[in-house]
């Protein structure tokens, strides 16, 4: 399982991307979660799962929650 998390930098999304990637992590260890590998959008958190978009801020206006977040896994 390949997940990766594009968060803004410009705005400070890195404390988020933390969290959600902690939140992961405690109840999957054994997944790998990378965060931007290219220039990352304004504004932009977008999560995806094996190539997958499972969540986008720009969607939902709001950063996802840890129901929301162990959900992705069901």
């Amino acid at each position: 399982m390949k997940i990766h998390i594009e968060y803004c930098e410009k705005w400070n999304y890195f404390p988020e991307f933390e969290r959600v990637s902690n939140i992961i992590n405690k109840k999957y260890p054994h997944i790998i979660i990378e965060g931007n590998n290219t220039l990352p959008r304004t504004g932009s958190f977008e999560v995806t799962i094996d190539d997958v978009l499972k969540y986008s801020k720009f969607q939902t206006d709001k950063f996802p929650h840890e129901e929301d977040i162990l959900g992705w896994f069901r």
